[in-house]
C-alpha cells in the first residue's frame, strides 16, 4: 500500500500523492498515471479539503521573477491608443523590478464593468496602475483592471503635473490648478499600503 501524504507535507518530483477518485490534480504541478496523481515538482503539498484540490508549491514561486496568469502588477502607463493602454511593469506580486522589460496592453473591454467610451476617460500618460494579468500573447502580456483593488492608485493633473486629489466615485481635482480629470480608480487611490520588496 502507498503512503498517503498531508497537507504541508514536502514532496519530491515523481512522488505519489493519491487517486483521482480522492483529489483534483493540479495541472501545473501534478500528474496522472493509471488514475493515480503524482508529483512533477518538489515542493510543498496543498491541499484544499473543500474544493478537493492537490497542488505542490515549490519555495520558487515566492521568489520569482518571471510574470504568471493571475498575477497582480504595478506599472506606469506609457501610452494610450484608441482600443488599448500600453503599460510597463514596476512591481510583480509585490516585489519590485528595476529596469524590468515587461510590458502589457489593457484593452478598453478589460478596464471596468462600465462602458467606457474614450480610453482617456480612464488612464492618463505617467499613471501609476495596480492590474491584474490575465494572458499572454507572444511576449506581451494581456491585462485588466476590472476590480475594487485595480486601478489608478496614482495620478498628476495632467495641466500642471500636481498630485490629483479623490473628489469622487471616479473624479480628481487638482489642488493648484482646480482642473477636475476622470480616472478609473483604485479603492485605495493616493492611500497605498504595500510591503515592497527587492
Amino acid at each position: 500500500m502507498k503512503q498517503s501524504v498531508k497537507d504541508k507535507d514536502i514532496v519530491l518530483t515523481g512522488q505519489y500523492l493519491g487517486v483521482v477518485e480522492e483529489y483534483l490534480p493540479d495541472k501545473q504541478s501534478t500528474y496522472i498515471k493509471d488514475g493515480e496523481i503524482y508529483a512533477t515538482k518538489a515542493g510543498i503539498l496543498t491541499i484544499d479539503d473543500n474544493k478537493r484540490v492537490i497542488s505542490i508549491k515549490g519555495h520558487h514561486e515566492e521568489d520569482r521573477k518571471t510574470v504568471q496568469t493571475g498575477d497582480i502588477v504595478v506599472g506606469t502607463v506609457l501610452f494610450l491608443r484608441q482600443y488599448s493602454v500600453g503599460i510597463d511593469f514596476q512591481t510583480i506580486n509585490n516585489k519590485i523590478h528595476f529596469n524590468s522589460s515587461y510590458f502589457g496592453n489593457i484593452h478598453v473591454s478589460q478596464i471596468s464593468h462600465k462602458y467606457i467610451e474614450k480610453i482617456s476617460d480612464a488612464f492618463q500618460i505617467t499613471d501609476i496602475v495596480r492590474f491584474k494579468v490575465i494572458g499572454q500573447k507572444e511576449n506581451e502580456y494581456i491585462l485588466s483592471t476590472v476590480g475594487k483593488d485595480l486601478g489608478v492608485i496614482h495620478a498628476d493633473c495632467s495641466i500642471c503635473g500636481t498630485p490629483l486629489d479623490k473628489v469622487g466615485l471616479n473624479k480628481l481635482r487638482c489642488s493648484r490648478c482646480g482642473n477636475v480629470e476622470s480616472r478609473v480608480l483604485a479603492s485605495d487611490y493616493r492611500n497605498v499600503n504595500q510591503n515592497l520588496r527587492y
